[in-house]
């Protein structure tokens, strides 16, 4: 049985169910299911509508697999601007866990924030330039595919593809979205790369980051008005699907923002802090001879407790969850079958150290559904979950009181 820690499915930093699909450069690259909306979306839009207005000469198959292709280029453009910022934040010495796509495009996710205004500059600033890149580069493409002498103008002074082939009509495409790509996220609304740069001019002026946060994250969130307002517009005059695309990205901006400069408070609340601080102590152990029976009727249905080390006079063997055990009446064996034959490892890919801080004690939690046992030694001394973190922020945050 897979262990409940280690789904092909995770959660990643920003909250979202993404799948792993490779790793470039060590950067582990996932894909939220969302994708595939906007995918269909967008090879749907283009073999059924941009396409055949360009090309209505173009056979069926042509048109749906230049719109393919075309979907297919777009996503490996995003993951170009996602990995160049990335790059470019482990140049600057600050790690990087993972790439996440999704729907309204990518991000990745750092560990750490930047330490000068320098940094914040030139990472946020490095996928927006990868964007212009690649627009140039498409550009180019296209203009070498293009037959000399052709012409994409008719004498009426409209478009007309009609002279140019499948391959050169995705690179104009492509050429034309990595452009709007730059465009969009130049916009002040933080975190997108433009309310980054935006926070870097900030914090460079005042030299107090928190403060520079706050103030871009606010802007953020009036970039995220005027696109709601904007949509609510459009789906008043009728062009509902524009109008509601609208509105669900201001929507996601508004998000974004408050969620980045909620999760930073977190952050800096929990420097120089470790485990220790905030795991519970106070709970149940049990011995490898007990039954399953008796562990379902003495102990789990007594309590909230969701693992149970397991321990013996000497040391602490394993722990159990109630995703590993099969605890149903119809299982014959439930008398007869003890803890001790489901046991978890007390290794350190199952378990934590009372001196993890607790920032990197939170990146790990947020990736596993149970909580973990603290180890010290050969014993489990304490139990910690991502929601006993975030209790002990909401008790401790500026404003309460200790």
């Amino acid at each position: 049985m897979p262990h409940p820690d280690s789904p092909p499915v995770e959660t990643d930093a920003m909250g979202l169910n993404a799948m792993k699909i490779a790793r470039i450069l060590g950067i582990t690259i996932r894909v939220h299911v969302s994708v595939l909306i906007i995918f269909a979306l967008i090879v749907s839009s283009l073999g059924g509508g941009l396409f055949p207005i360009w090309h209505p000469e173009w056979p069926t198959v042509v048109t749906w697999s230049a719109a393919l292709s075309a979907g297919i280029l777009f996503f490996i453009s995003l993951l170009v601007h996602e990995m160049s910022h990335s790059v470019t934040a482990r140049h600057r010495g600050i790690e990087i866990s993972g790439i996440t796509l999704f729907l309204f495009g990518g991000m990745a996710q750092m560990r750490g924030e930047p330490q000068t205004p320098k940094d914040e500059f030139l990472i946020a600033g490095a996928g927006p330039l990868a964007s212009l890149v690649l627009g140039v580069l498409f550009g180019l493409a296209a203009g070498i595919l293009i037959p000399a002498g052709a012409s994409l103008v008719d004498s009426a002074g409209e478009l007309d593809f009609s002279q140019i082939d499948a391959p050169a009509t995705i690179c104009l495409w492509l050429s034309t979205v990595n452009f709007m790509l730059a465009a969009f996220n130049l916009l002040p609304g933080f975190p997108m790369d433009g309310g980054r740069l935006f926070r870097a001019a900030l914090w460079w002026r005042s030299g107090d980051f928190m403060s520079a946060t706050r103030t871009a994250a606010q802007v953020g969130g009036g970039v995220g008005w005027a696109f709601i307002i904007l949509g609510l517009a459009q789906l008043i005059s009728g062009q509902a699907l524009n109008g509601f695309w609208m509105m669900l990205i201001g929507w996601f901006i508004r998000r974004l923002a408050q969620t980045s400069v909620a999760s930073l408070m977190l952050e800096h609340a929990l420097k120089g802090l470790d485990v220790a601080a905030m795991m519970r102590t106070h709970f149940e152990k049990i011995p490898p001879h007990l039954s399953l029976a008796d562990f379902r009727d003495e102990f789990l249905l007594r309590s909230n407790q969701q693992i149970w080390p397991v321990t013996t006079p000497e040391s602490d063997v394993g722990y159990v969850s109630l995703e590993a055990l099969q605890l149903s009446d119809a299982n014959p064996d439930l008398h007869v079958d003890t803890v001790g034959n489901h046991l978890l490892p007390l290794d350190h890919t199952q378990t934590i150290r009372p001196q993890t801080s607790a920032k990197e004690a939170l990146e790990q939690l947020t990736q596993r559904t149970w909580p973990v046992p603290v180890v010290e030694g050969n014993r489990v001394i304490g139990i910690i979950h991502h929601a006993d973190i975030l209790r002990w922020f909401a008790v401790h945050k500026p404003g309460n009181p200790t």
